[in-house]
């Protein structure tokens, strides 16, 4: 079962568009989740 056979259908467009440009935005929001979850943990359970 190592052969291409081919018949895969493309994505579409639209959707890798948006997958992409989601890929591009998730990393660069990444730290600021991060950093906003931390807060509000930290200012529920030890008082910041």
């Amino acid at each position: 079962m190592t052969k291409n056979l081919g018949n895969a259908k493309p994505s579409a467009p639209a959707k890798e568009i948006s997958a992409s440009l989601f890929g591009r935005a998730a990393p660069a929001l990444f730290p600021l989740v991060v950093a906003a979850l931390g807060y509000l943990v930290g200012r529920h359970y030890l008082g910041f």
